[in-house]
């Protein structure tokens, strides 16, 4: 029986921001993202048949086409005009709705699997655009590493790599659909209308800072604008951040719309710290690195 295995990395936001809307009525953000070592282990095993099943070893994943795995197997077969029936076997480790891109990690690890179940038909950019059509943040999930997206994040450009250093990842649960988190920057921006409501965060810090491979500035550059009213209306995660810094992160910010919340650390060390004080409070920190394309 025919399987390919891939890793689904999970995803922090280093700087996010909006700048307007688009004519679609999408968002239009200037968004860096950077891979991470925390990763779900996707599975995909050819059946005889042309059913599409899901298999995880964490409850509450969905199945059928509520699953983004699936409607990413389901997109790659109508695209080429083929039928292929497969077992989607996931190992979760990357928190859901979480803001860390796990459900677009592994429509991504899903779309790489089955291309090369098929000899790799498919070239990165035919991917990319696929996996675009499904959803913002495939296509970075699928080349990975370190990007500035553009549009509604599907717009990928190269940008320097982030340091190396220690991450602690940690989510507490308090889920944020990403529709509220919009509405509630549409309510204090009016819209993103108006040039004169608001201007767009520069990342000429954050680029420099990553070019001259200097964490410190990197952390101190961080940038994400749904982070201020997110956490205002999410305490725990607020005060993950705020353990993170008294742990001795040398930056701290929430990841994507959250409410996941990442530290930036230089040492293992401090890192542990942190992840000690975290679980006090009921919450599974997750240690981590930066990854490279």
């Amino acid at each position: 029986m025919e399987s390919v295995t891939k890793k689904a990395h999970a995803k922090i936001n280093l700087h996010l921001d909006i700048n307007g809307v688009m004519q679609n009525g999408f968002h239009s953000v200037i968004n860096v993202m950077q891979s991470v070592s925390l990763c779900d282990t996707v599975t995909l095993v050819r059946r005889d048949d042309t059913d599409i099943t899901v298999k995880c070893n964490v409850a509450g994943v969905p199945d059928g086409r509520q699953n983004l795995a699936v409607r990413a197997l389901i997109a790659y077969c109508e695209t080429r005009g083929i039928s292929i029936g497969a077992d989607i076997i996931i190992d979760k480790q990357i928190p859901m709705q979480a803001g860390l891109a796990g459900g677009s990690a592994d429509a991504a690890a899903v779309l790489l699997a089955v291309n090369e179940l098929c000899s790799s038909p498919l070239d990165m950019s035919e991917l990319c655009k696929l996996g675009g059509m499904l959803g913002a943040d495939i296509p970075f999930c699928i080349v990975g590493g370190t990007a500035l997206a553009e549009g509604k994040g599907d717009i990928l450009h190269d940008f320097p790599s982030m340091p190396d250093c220690v991450l602690v990842v940690a989510c507490g649960g308090e889920g944020v659909s990403t529709p509220m988190a919009f509405s509630m920057l549409d309510e204090i921006y009016n819209g993103f209308v108006s040039d004169v409501l608001y201007t767009p965060h520069s990342i000429s810090a954050l680029k420099s800072a990553m070019s001259e491979n200097d964490i410190i500035a990197t952390a101190k550059s961080l940038y994400n604008i749904f982070e201020q009213p997110i956490l205002s209306i999410r305490p725990v995660a607020s005060n993950l951040r705020r353990i993170m810094l008294s742990s001795g992160a040398v930056g701290a910010m929430m990841s994507g719309s959250g409410p996941s919340v990442f530290g930036i650390f230089t040492s293992e060390e401090k890192a542990f710290t942190a992840c000690a004080t975290i679980k006090k409070i009921g919450v599974e920190p997750h240690m981590c690195r930066p990854i490279r394309r």
